[in-house]
């Protein structure tokens, strides 16, 4: 999945980056091989840590660079840490299940066209 159209040119934000694509990608293919609902469990883990650090460095390089949307990418974050929320919380409640399987591979799609494509490269650009 990773490419470099995703590279924002920041190298700590594209190493992480990085490493959520490798994450959806093995939750992709462990869905293409029917083992999906073992990888969801861990896939929603790994997003639960993945935002604290990533979400952390992102935030600390816009306030140091005098970035004005700050807070409007702060928002974004939050929105993410609150969907992985309601992820995990569904997991908890249902177990993994074919739609919670479906919604964790579609938000995480969205999220890397419409946020990193985007919003992260527009920092980038401003940073530079």
């Amino acid at each position: 999945m990773w490419n470099d159209g995703l590279k924002i040119g920041v190298p700590l934000i594209d190493s992480e980056h990085k490493e959520l694509c490798s994450r959806i990608d093995q939750l992709l293919d462990a869905c293409n091989k029917g083992q999906g609902r073992a990888e969801i469990v861990k896939t929603v883990a790994f997003l639960e840590e993945y935002t604290i650090k990533h979400f952390s460095d992102e935030e600390r390089l816009q306030r140091s660079s005098g970035y004005p949307k700050c807070a409007e990418h702060k928002e974004m974050h939050e929105y993410f840490k609150a969907k992985v929320a309601d992820l995990k919380k569904s997991l908890d409640e249902n177990g993994a299940n074919i739609a919670n399987i479906s919604d964790t591979n579609f938000f995480l799609m969205n999220w890397l066209i419409n946020h990193i494509q985007k919003v992260d490269k527009e920092l980038a650009t401003y940073i530079k």
